[in-house]
C-alpha cells in the first residue's frame, strides 16, 4: 500500500472512529474521563528547541505538532500541513500549513510559517545552539551559521508567505521528513519568545501550544495537568478533556520509609485504579490479559552476551569467539518453547525489531551474517587458540551476571552446561537485580553479562554508537577505529543504501569481533485499563501520545 493510500484509509479509519465514540457516549449519556499516566521523574524545560529529557519530550509532544508526525509504526503523517512537495532533486521541501491555527496565548497568536523559521534560526543559533542540530545538518548554510560565519537569516528555511514555509538543503537527506516529526523541529513563536524574557518554556506562563493539549498545571515532584485546547485545529476528534502526568507515584518519601511501607508499582496503580496505563512486563502483562484489558506489545529489547574486553582473557578475541561458537541457538530455542516463555524468542541481530530506519523497519531491510556460528570442535580450538597467544592456561572458572527477573537466569543454564562441556571450564551464574546489573557494568565490575540492548532513539545508531571507543555507554571496552570511523563518518552519507550499508558493516563487526553475541528479543508490554483506548505507545524514548485516547469511568 502506498503511503498516500495508507494515509487517507487511516485518516477515514480515524473519523469513523470518533464518530462511533461519540456516537456511544451519547447514547449511554458517558463522558470521558481524564487520562492519569505516571512518568518517571520531573520536567525542567518545555522548550522544544532545547528539551532533552523524555519527559519533556513527553510532554512536548503531546502539547504541541510540528509539520510531520510519526506514528509508533514508523510510518509518517502531515501535522499541522495540509500537504507538501518535495524537489526532484530532493533538496527543496516546501510545505503548506492548514489555515486559522492558533497559539494558546491570551491573543490567540496565528501559527504561521515564520514560526518555523525562528524554531530553526534557534536550532542553529551559534552561541545557544539546539542539542538536536545536527538532526538538521543538511540544511543549506546550517553549519555557517552555526559557526558564525552567516547570519541566521541565511539559513536555507524561509516562510515564502504565511502558510508556506520552504526548506532548501545542500544535499538530498533520506531522514529528513523522519526529523521534522522530532520534538526539536516544532514551532516556536518570535513574538511570544521574546515576550518571555528568558524563560521560555520555563514556566506555566512562558510555555505555549499550537497541539491538542495545553499546560495547566505544573509541578515537579506531583503532576503535570495537560487540558484538551479546544482552539486545536483538530480539537473535535480529541475526546479526553485532558491528561494527568503523575510524578514518582511509585517513589518513597522519607516518611514513608521511615514507616516501613513499601512503595506502589506502576502496575498495581493501574490494577488498583489509580491510573489508566503503564509498561509492564511479562508477568504484569498476563494478568492485565486475565483482568480483560488491553495490552499492546512490541519487541523492543535484545538480550545480548557482553565480554568484558579489560579482562585477562576477555581482552583476546580468540577466547571471546570460543565462547560464541559453543553456544548452540537451537538448544535455547527448546527451552522457551518448553517453557512456554512468548515473550522472548531467539535472535541474531543486536538491533532491535521494533527500530525504523526510513520509516521501515531496519532489521527487515538489512541482513547479517557472522562467522561466530555454533561449532563445538571450532570453539574449542579457537578458544585454546587464544589462550596460547596469551600465553596462559586454560580459565579454570568465570562469572556470568545475569538478571534475576523471568526465566533468564534457568535458561543461562544451558550456557553454562554448554562452555563446561566444550571448553572444560566452570561457570558461576551470578543473578542481580536490573539496577545492580547497570551499575556494575558502568565500572565494569563483570566477566561476562547478559545485557539488555534497548533503544531510546528510533535509529539503529543509538544501539551501535554504545560500542564506539569514547561512548561512556561503551561497557563492553571495545576499541576499534575501523569501527568507530564507520559510525562517525554517517553523518557525511546521504545515499540511504549507502547508510544501511554502513549499519550492517559496523553490526557485523560487533558480531564477528565478538564484542556482543545476541541471544534473545524480549517483547514489552503497554497495558491499557478497562475501558481505556486510542493511546499511542512508541517503542523508544518513552513518547506516549494521548490526542486519540479515551477513558470511561
Amino acid at each position: 500500500m502506498s503511503y498516500r493510500i495508507y494515509r487517507l484509509v487511516r485518516t477515514w479509519c480515524v473519523f469513523m472512529a470518533t464518530l462511533l465514540i461519540v456516537l456511544s457516549l451519547t447514547a449511554c449519556g458517558t463522558s470521558p474521563s481524564l487520562i492519569r499516566y505516571d512518568i518517571s521523574g520531573s520536567a525542567d524545560s518545555l522548550d522544544p528547541q532545547f528539551a532533552d529529557s523524555e519527559n519533556e519530550q513527553l510532554i512536548i509532544y503531546n502539547m504541541m505538532e510540528g509539520l510531520m508526525c510519526q506514528l509508533p509504526s514508523g510510518d509518517l503523517e502531515n501535522g499541522v500541513i495540509n500537504g507538501y512537495e518535495v524537489s526532484d532533486d530532493q533538496k527543496i521541501y516546501t510545505f503548506h500549513l492548514r489555515e486559522g491555527m492558533v497559539w494558546d496565548d491570551a491573543d490567540n497568536t496565528p501559527v504561521t510559517a515564520h514560526d518555523f523559521v525562528f524554531a530553526f534560526q534557534r536550532i542553529f543559533n551559534n552561541i545557544y545552539p539546539s542539542p538536536f542540530a545536527s538532526l538538521y545538518s543538511s540544511i543549506h548554510n546550517s553549519q555557517q551559521v552555526l559557526a558564525g560565519e552567516l547570519s541566521e537569516d541565511q539559513l536555507g528555511v524561509q516562510a515564502l508567505d504565511d502558510l508556506t514555509v520552504q526548506f532548501t538543503l545542500d544535499y538530498a537527506d533520506p531522514s529528513f521528513l523522519e526529523n521534522l516529526a522530532h520534538s526539536s523541529a516544532m514551532p516556536c513563536s518570535e513574538k511570544l519568545f521574546n515576550n518571555a524574557n528568558g524563560k521560555y518554556g520555563a514556566t506555566i506562563k512562558e510555555t505555549y501550544s499550537n497541539g491538542p493539549f495545553y499546560l495547566m498545571q505544573w509541578e515537579n515532584g506531583n503532576r503535570v495537568y495537560l487540558k484538551k485546547n479546544e482552539n486545536y485545529y483538530d480539537a473535535a476528534s480529541v475526546q479526553t478533556p485532558g491528561i494527568y502526568l503523575y510524578m514518582d507515584r511509585d517513589v518513597l518519601t522519607s516518611a514513608q520509609e521511615a514507616r516501613g511501607e513499601q512503595a506502589p508499582t506502576r502496575f498495581s496503580l493501574l490494577m488498583e485504579g489509580s491510573a489508566d496505563c503503564c509498561i509492564a512486563d511479562y508477568n504484569q502483562y498476563r494478568q492485565a490479559k486475565e483482568a480483560g484489558m488491553t495490552c499492546e506489545e512490541t519487541e523492543n529489547v535484545v538480550w545480548a552476551l557482553v565480554f568484558n574486553q579489560t579482562h585477562t582473557a576477555f581482552c583476546n578475541q580468540q577466547v571471546r569467539e570460543g565462547f560464541i561458537r559453543a553456544i548452540d541457538r537451537t538448544t535455547l530455542e527448546n527451552f522457551l518453547r518448553e517453557n512456554g516463555q512468548e515473550n522472548l524468542r531467539i535472535y541474531d541481530r543486536l538491533i532491535p525489531p521494533a527500530i525504523t530506519l526510513y520509516t521501515d523497519s531496519y532489521t527487515e531491510q538489512t541482513s547479517v551474517s557472522t562467522v561466530n556460528t555454533y561449532d563445538p570442535q571450532a570453539a574449542y580450538n579457537t578458544y585454546r587458540a587464544g589462550m596460547d597467544e596469551l600465553e596462559a592456561d586454560t580459565l579454570r572458572k568465570i562469572q556470568l551476571l545475569v538478571p534475576e527477573d523471568s526465566n533468564i537466569p534457568e535458561m543461562c543454564g544451558l550456557l553454562q552446561q554448554a562452555w563446561q562441556s566444550v571448553l572444560a571450564i566452570s561457570v558461576n551464574i551470578e543473578e542481580v537485580s536490573r539496577d545492580e546489573l547497570s551499575s556494575r557494568l558502568s565500572i565494569g565490575d563483570y566477566q561476562v553479562a547478559l545485557v539488555p540492548l534497548e533503544a531510546s532513539a528510533n535509529t539503529p545508531a543509538d544501539i551501535l554508537n554504545r560500542f564506539t571507543s569514547s561512548s561512556t555507554s561503551n561497557i563492553s571496552f571495545y576499541k576499534n577505529t575501523e569501527f568507530d570511523t564507520i559510525l562517525s563518518s554517517l553523518g557525511s552519507s546521504h545515499d540511504s543504501q549507502q547508510i544501511l550499508n554502513q549499519y550492517v558493516q559496523a553490526e557485523t563487526m560487533l558480531l564477528d569481533d565478538a564484542v556482543a553475541f545476541p541471544l534473545l528479543v524480549e517483547k514489552n508490554y503497554f497495558v491499557l485499563g478497562k475501558d481505556v483506548s486510542g493511546i499511542d505507545f512508541y517503542p523508544y524514548g518513552g513518547k506516549v501520545i494521548f490526542k486519540n485516547a479515551v477513558a470511561l469511568r
